[in-house]
């Protein structure tokens, strides 16, 4: 495995990472496989040891940290940092965490490191210091530099809850949703309820979002109040988080009636994507409503989305007592690309110009998923990627997004159906994100590893031809798209 070589290079490098992660996930990886694969000349290979290092023992995981953090790829070296805080906080992870901070500005090495200082150091003043320092940043940095204040912010709170208060006001009152969002988290952590309250009135439905998740853990006041008027909103994830926070109300056929309004009204948009929020607020209906509203509920007999029919149908026989049968009328799907369409859709390419600087190019593949890809490109030549951020970062597995509402619930009204291929999810392929079967919504996530877990459940539509190393690798939480391009070829 570890010298496992063919004709074809990439074939032999991946054949040695999966193998590699084969043996981390069946707890059969050895010092000698790390060693060994540390010193590997793919880097994917040596990102895969590196993720490995919490299961070494004490006396090898030093030295294999050490070469991980100064590996000469950015991914092992953001592997190795973020795999420290599964590290025991001693003089060493500090020091290897304030020697990352101060040798590099390298957004995502910054963002984990700072992450990763969340618990107390030995030298607790010096560790305040370094996320003082950071948390400074967020008034005199540019607008695409606020993840590693906002991170350094939460970190704070957890060890220095007193010096993180003081910091709050110059997050909450900054213009950047995900900033007060991060506001909201370190709130919580200090437990302040006021703040929280406040943020559950923020413009971002997002950050209210936030702000009544941390309220609801709090366990103190009954924010049933706060939970109806959220009810109001049109974003899938706060309704539904507010819907599935209002189970055992006090207020019941208060909460029972708002949950009703608020179905009524998301649903007269017939958006498939809305289907998550509108089965949380069904839940509410059913648990906290009864017969006198089942003449508001029958034409639901008859939605777009069987399930949701479905659900209706259950919620009027436990009323009732008597059979009831959905009959949905399913909306009409999307048109196919016709013969000219596919013939330029398997020569487009999509490029995205982010906000930071630097192009993704994204080879369509519509030989693998047509209606996706012709969706992915034709959104594109829309603008409806303009602006859009990448909202979910996870360093190792994905970056997602194309999210109206940056979330994992809002998207494109339409659901497509999965196109599940014999193509890996290799790293650089391009993928929509989904929430069950059949549920794409056009987000999308990239892979940054060969993510073969993923095989035969998610649907590839592309693959980044170009920008994956000095664009995609670097692009952390919040980056914006600031313009989808089509490029079509010959």
């Amino acid at each position: 495995m570890l010298r496992y070589r063919s004709a074809d290079e990439q074939t032999a490098a991946r054949v040695r990472g999966i193998a590699l992660l084969t043996l981390r996930h069946g707890q059969a990886i050895t010092e000698r496989y790390v060693d060994e694969s540390l010193r590997d000349p793919d880097p994917d290979t040596r990102r895969v040891a590196a993720a490995s290092l919490a299961l070494m023992p004490p006396a090898v995981r030093t030295e294999f940290t050490r070469r991980a953090i100064g590996d000469e790829s950015l991914r092992v070296s953001v592997e190795a940092i973020g795999q420290l805080a599964n590290h025991p906080n001693d003089i060493l992870k500090c020091q290897w965490l304030n020697n990352a901070l101060e040798d590099t500005d390298i957004r995502p090495i910054r963002a984990l490191a700072l992450e990763a200082l969340g618990e107390p150091c030995p030298d607790v003043s010096a560790q305040q210091q370094i996320l003082m320092d950071a948390v400074s940043e967020i008034g005199v940095t540019n607008s695409t530099e606020w993840l590693a204040p906002a991170r350094a912010l939460v970190s704070l709170a957890s060890i220095a809850p007193e010096l993180a208060e003081a910091a709050l006001p110059q997050f909450l009152a900054h213009e950047n949703a995900f900033v007060r969002g991060y506001a909201a988290t370190a709130a919580g952590l200090i437990r302040q309820t006021v703040i929280l309250r406040t943020l559950a009135q923020d413009p971002a439905p997002n950050v209210r979002t936030t702000a009544i998740q941390l309220l609801a853990a709090q366990d103190s006041e009954p924010i049933d109040e706060l939970l109806i008027n959220q009810l109001t909103a049109d974003d899938p994830q706060l309704l539904m988080t507010a819907a599935r926070l209002l189970e055992n109300s006090l207020l019941g056929p208060q909460a029972a009636l708002a949950t009703l309004l608020a179905f009524e009204r998301v649903s007269a948009s017939k958006r498939e994507t809305s289907r998550d929020a509108r089965r949380a607020l069904l839940e509410r209906v059913d648990e906290l409503g009864d017969a006198t509203m089942t003449s508001r509920l029958e034409p639901f007999l008859r939605d777009f989305d069987p399930q949701v029919a479905r659900d209706v149908a259950s919620i009027l026989e436990r009323w009732s007592g008597q059979s009831r049968q959905p009959n949905p009328e399913i909306l009409p799907g999307s048109a196919l690309p016709n013969a000219a369409e596919l013939d330029e859709l398997m020569h487009s390419e999509v490029v995205l110009h982010m906000q930071t600087g630097g192009e993704i190019v994204i080879q369509a593949l519509p030989d693998v998923a047509l209606t996706n890809a012709h969706r992915f490109v034709r959104l594109a030549n829309d603008g409806y990627f303009d602006g859009l951020t990448f909202h979910r970062w996870e360093p190792g597995f994905v970056i997602q997004g194309g999210s109206p509402g940056a979330n994992e619930y809002s998207g494109d009204g339409p659901y497509t159906r999965d196109e599940v291929d014999l193509q890996p999810h290799w790293r650089g392929t391009v993928g929509l994100s989904t929430r069950g079967h059949d549920t794409g919504d056009a987000q999308i996530f990239i892979n940054l590893a060969d993510n073969v877990r993923l095989n035969h459940d998610y649907t590839i539509f592309g693959v980044v031809i170009n920008g994956m190393e000095d664009v995609v690798d670097l692009v952390v939480e919040g980056d914006i798209i600031t313009r989808a391009e089509v490029r079509v070829g010959t």
